[in-house]
């Protein structure tokens, strides 16, 4: 999910397509949850009528975007939209620099190392090195989670003012809501404070075995928070206690490389 703009953004109606946004609506609907849907299951997710569903799934489908499958009828999303991915990716020049870092990194400490953005609420992985270990964590590039309860998130968020970041827990989905443990706001934004100072985030998670995950923030020459790069172990072969004093100083100090200035 991501915010809508904000108050002080005004729209301009004279430039504003809303086809444009119903047709992205659709697009959206398609997630790590949601690969394969009914006309019926998109209407549902986008929010609109049935009539103008079935006139954006079909335009995109001719396009080449969606594909159907013959036999279930479900709709998914082509191969075609990776144009747009490898496009992101190649103009992204900090990410293409800081390659060698990230493996350098991943190849020191074994566990999976990833290139990680915000986008709204949410975080994306654009980039992946992934883990020799036969067990592992894997972070597919694309794959989206909730900011504020991901170390890649709070390390970026807690750079924001603390209205903006009100505004998001404000907003949390209720599965992010439940990481934090019955977590008062305010409770939020102080922790948010405590990564700022840090400089690194670390969060315990669970995905088929308990794991921890550690980032640390890459800045632009303005000083600015533009991603962050994020180890990804398993809590069975470094406790928080060890992940602390070896893992957090080696993804600090990868932060910091890639950073500008």
């Amino acid at each position: 999910m991501n915010l809508p703009l904000p108050e002080d953004a005004e729209l301009d109606e004279r430039l504003y397509v809303a086809s444009v946004a119903k047709a992205m609506r659709v697009m959206e609907t398609f997630d790590q949850s949601s690969q394969q849907l009914s006309i019926a299951d998109i209407t549902e997710m986008s929010g609109l009528g049935r009539s103008a569903t079935q006139r954006f799934v079909y335009t995109l489908h001719r396009l080449g975007y969606l594909r159907r499958d013959p036999a279930s009828k479900l709709y998914s999303v082509s191969a075609k939209v990776f144009r747009f991915v490898h496009s992101m990716i190649g103009a992204n020049a900090a990410l293409e620099r800081s390659y060698p870092l990230l493996s350098q990194l991943a190849k020191d400490t074994r566990e999976t190392v990833s290139w990680v953005e915000l986008d709204g609420d949410e975080i994306v992985v654009i980039g992946n090195v992934p883990s020799v270990h036969l067990a592992s964590i894997t972070l597919s590039v694309g794959s989206r989670f909730a900011a504020l309860s991901s170390s890649s998130g709070q390390v970026l968020l807690c750079q924001r003012s603390e209205a903006e970041v009100r505004s998001l827990i404000a907003h949390m989905p209720d599965a992010a809501r439940e990481r934090f443990a019955g977590k008062r706001d305010d409770d939020i934004v102080a922790m948010l404070a405590k990564v700022a100072s840090a400089g690194y985030s670390l969060t315990a998670k669970s995905f088929d075995e308990d794991s921890l995950s550690i980032s640390a923030p890459v800045f632009d020459f303005s000083g600015r928070a533009i991603a962050a790069i994020n180890l990804s172990t398993l809590a069975s072969r470094y406790s928080e206690k060890a992940a602390l004093a070896e893992l957090v100083p080696l993804v600090v100090a990868a932060a910091k490389g890639a950073s500008a200035g």
